[in-house]
């Protein structure tokens, strides 16, 4: 019975925005940005899926949605900019299924994608040519710590 009361509940809401799309005469692009913020409210408030694991997609598609809703509100050349999004999205929604669980492993794995997706905003934004320069030497020391500490354990 519950889940006759999701899908009805999901088959409403997809109605009610069509509904709103056609009557307000918004491109259909807005649909489909709206529908994914929704999908992903509903992944947020547990009513579709439960537990820490529910957070991911709706972080996904919180994120994906808003951006396509940004895009279709001031025009889709603003994707050469908010490209790294995609890159945080998984990140936002690792994050938040770490608030409830508490696990270090999806601490880490969300970090590493928001600090990486802040890199390439920031490079993004500011066309930063140093930064092929500034990478190769970060994964150069990168490689080199991570040598030097896989030659003294077996030195040990």
């Amino acid at each position: 019975m519950a889940n006759a009361k999701r899908i009805g509940l999901l088959f409403g809401i997809v109605l009610t925005i069509l509904g709103i799309v056609l009557l307000t005469r918004l491109s259909a692009n807005y649909f489909w940005s709206i529908f994914l913020i929704l999908l992903g409210l509903l992944f947020e408030f547990g009513v579709l899926g439960k537990g820490a694991g529910r957070f991911v997609p709706a972080g996904i598609l919180l994120v994906i949605g808003s951006i396509l809703l940004v895009c279709n509100i001031f025009g889709y050349d603003k994707m050469s900019y908010l490209w790294p999004a995609f890159v945080f999205a998984p990140g936002f929604g690792l994050f938040q299924a770490y608030l409830v669980k508490k696990s270090k492993g999806l601490l880490r794995s969300s970090m590493i994608l928001i600090v990486v997706s802040a890199i390439l905003f920031f490079t993004t934004f500011f066309h930063v040519s140093w930064a092929r320069m500034f990478f190769g030497i970060v994964l150069v020391a990168l490689g080199v710590v991570i040598l030097i500490k896989s030659l003294r354990r077996r030195v040990e």
